[in-house]
């Protein structure tokens, strides 16, 4: 969930030098080379970049949610063309019986997968902007406690100065599938469920380390009214952490791409526990401290 995380770990670009190979040679001393034919024009490179990643975590760990009780395998595929519109799609596992006690939000399903697209832009006054639209499926929904499907659709915009970045989520269907009144005959919708994010993320001048460290809060006004009260899923969370881009040694040219990460996360200002207990009676909003490795190529 990001996905972005939420679901949503930034990785730091590594420069490399730029060898130029010069010869000289007195104009006497060398023989008139014969005419060759003119090299071919090289051809542009396309106007788009296709990228994939891979990674495992050792939780899959969303808005301060464990949502998978366990490791993680994660990965994703993205398209980005050189006018700012993007696609990607990406998934992880889940524990089945992620929240809530009574309603099983994930009850059956074993797998996120995320459809979404968007489009960014950064201007030179170190500003930027960032427009997304998130499908969350679920494709074994059915097996859900109430028969309500989870998946769910969520647009957001983001505004970026420098190592800060603001941004606003609203989920504009019902909290995967969750209903103001539960039980298989429920009914009123959970739509409008807010987040807010503030994230800086911050190049250290040592080892190439990059210190990543945010806030949110969610609202959520209408989920179960009837067991816990308005607001009753409201509760902010942040997280703090470190990673780094690093390269494997191979026979030949390096393995470039892999990033790993460490952080720890927690929740504040919880509205009401019972909302965050999974049906085998796990906390899953606790204190956390997790870890990933994972490759783009």
């Amino acid at each position: 969930m990001n996905k972005v995380l939420s679901k949503h770990a930034l990785a730091a670009l590594c420069a490399a030098p730029l060898f130029l190979n010069m010869g000289f040679a007195q104009a006497d001393e060398m023989p008139v080379p014969a005419a060759t034919e003119a090299a071919a024009p090289a051809e542009p490179a396309p106007p788009y970049t296709l990228t994939y990643n891979l990674g495992l975590y050792s939780n899959y760990m969303f808005r301060g949610v464990d949502y998978s009780d366990g490791p993680a395998v994660q990965g994703g595929i993205d398209w980005a063309h050189s006018s700012g519109f993007y696609l990607g799609t990406w998934f992880s596992n889940l524990d089945p019986y992620a929240y809530g006690k009574v309603d099983g939000l994930s009850k059956g399903n074993h797998i996120e997968t995320d459809f979404y697209g968007g489009y960014a832009h950064s201007f030179d006054n170190g500003f930027g902007v960032n427009f997304l639209g998130n499908y969350y499926k679920y494709f074994e929904g059915h097996n859900s406690l109430d028969g309500h499907k989870q998946d769910s659709f969520e647009v957001s915009a983001a505004l970026t100065y420098k190592y800060f970045t603001y941004t606003y989520y609203n989920l504009l269907s019902n909290y995967y599938g969750l209903r103001k009144i539960s039980g298989p005959n429920g009914g009123g919708d959970t739509k409008n469920t807010q987040y807010h994010e503030l994230k800086v993320n911050y190049k250290l001048p040592l080892g190439d380390i990059n210190f990543m460290a945010k806030v949110g809060y969610q609202k959520a006004p209408d989920i179960d009214k009837d067991l816990y009260g308005s607001h009753g899923a409201d509760q902010g969370d942040f997280a703090i952490g470190l990673n780094r881009d690093f390269s494997l040694p191979s026979g030949g040219k390096p393995i470039t791409g892999f990033n790993a990460g460490a952080y720890y996360t927690d929740t504040f200002s919880v509205k009401n526990q019972n909302f965050w207990v999974s049906n085998d009676l796990r906390d899953i909003n606790e204190a956390k401290l997790w870890f990933y490795v994972k490759r783009t190529w």
